[in-house]
């Protein structure tokens, strides 16, 4: 009887311990297709959880099946996914602090931080903001039931448009897709029409004429299918980056141990460095591709570049009393300052990154390891 007692314990210990691993699975809802580029980074970054934590945690990615971009928000709010990458752009409400942070992206465009490798500096600058100098964009995520666990910056943006563009008033009336409130701004002003749309519908609405252009970065011109349908590629406008940020379920980061949400956050940071890496080598081959499609993609008449740089000379000044305007910040101006700033120590770090290895060892040294895990996301 002692022995046949003793096997049942046993058996019953090793369902315990099964179902404390089965508790550590964790869902990844990525809103990328299945093959495209930020997918493969997901999935490396669900390696690196295991990695990391010795295979107390495990992520399983659902490309673009689970939840879609527009959907991402309330799905790991109410925990139909432990983790995202969460386009705050789409929730204005909810994340108006987030939000004016990513305007402030079109300081890239400025002489001093502009070029290829500026979303690197952007990436850094705009983490470094939040975790250290952002309470209130903490607290927005908390109130969202979730962790902030850093962010990507995209390419720049560029118009991707199925009919040409030269001159000024040839924007006049022209529908584009506008990922954001940067981008919709800036397209009432030019006179053109912004289209409120998402990435995951844009393919169709160009396709089908419901939109003249998209106002998107140039690796989406490869991982959302626009090179397929597009005929011209305008670079220089309307500028800013496309701010991607990673969240976790509040109640699923707080089941885990210090340990394993260390291991979550080195592997976070490797995620920020791949997907800032590998936008811009996918802008690259977008643009080698280009031609064999018979796309012209190059940069846009002197006449626009230069309307641009006005707006955004303009538009730099106004973002803080925008958001003062309608979400009641008071602390815009103070954000404009301390992310120029960052924007100079970042693009000092960053200059010299090869790869996305030394990209992530410099976000982790910089950034991720300072962070007390027993009491961040409480």
């Amino acid at each position: 009887m002692k022995t046949k007692m003793k096997a049942l314990l046993a058996g019953a210990a090793l369902m315990a311990l099964a179902g404390g691993a089965q508790a550590n699975q964790l869902s990844f809802a990525g809103g990328w297709p299945p093959n495209s580029a930020p997918t493969g980074k997901i999935e490396d970054f669900a390696a690196a959880v295991e990695k990391n934590t010795g295979g107390d945690v495990t992520v399983k990615v659902y490309p673009l099946s689970l939840l879609s971009f527009s959907e991402a928000n309330a799905g790991v709010r109410d925990g139909l996914a432990d983790m995202t990458a969460n386009l705050m752009a789409y929730f204005p409400a909810e994340f108006p602090n987030f939000n004016m942070v990513a305007e402030f992206s079109e300081l890239v465009e400025l002489k001093e931080y502009a070029g290829e490798m500026s979303s690197l500096a952007f990436t850094g600058a705009t983490m470094d903001y939040v975790f250290n100098d952002c309470p209130d964009c903490l607290k927005q995520i908390s109130a969202q039931n979730q962790v902030y666990l850093g962010a990507s910056s995209t390419t720049s943006y560029v118009l991707q448009c199925g009919v040409p563009l030269k001159t000024v008033d040839d924007l006049k009336g022209k529908r584009i897709r506008a990922a954001g409130a940067y981008w919709a701004r800036w397209a009432e002003t030019v006179g053109a029409v912004p289209v409120s749309m998402s990435i995951n519908e844009t393919l169709e609405g160009l396709n089908q004429g419901v939109v003249d252009c998209t106002a998107s970065n140039t690796a989406d011109f490869v991982n959302f299918g626009f090179i397929d349908v597009v005929k011209y590629v305008y670079v220089g406008l309307p500028g800013a980056q496309f701010t991607v940020n990673y969240t976790m379920n509040k109640d699923s980061w707080n089941d885990l141990s210090n340990e394993s949400k260390e291991g979550v956050l080195k592997a976070s940071a490797k995620l920020a460095a791949d997907i800032a890496w590998v936008y811009i080598q996918e802008a690259r081959a977008g643009r080698e591709r280009a031609p064999e499609k018979g796309i012209e993609y190059g940069a846009a008449s002197p006449e626009l570049v230069e309307m641009n740089q006005e707006f955004i000379q303009k538009d730099k000044e106004a973002i803080a009393a925008i958001y003062k305007e309608r979400f009641g910040i008071e602390t815009g101006s103070a954000a404009a300052d301390a992310l120029t700033e960052l924007m100079t120590k970042w693009t000092g770090l960053t200059k010299d990154v090869s790869s996305a290895e030394d990209l992530a060892e410099i976000y982790w040294n910089e950034i991720y390891s300072k962070i007390d895990v027993s009491t961040y996301g409480k």
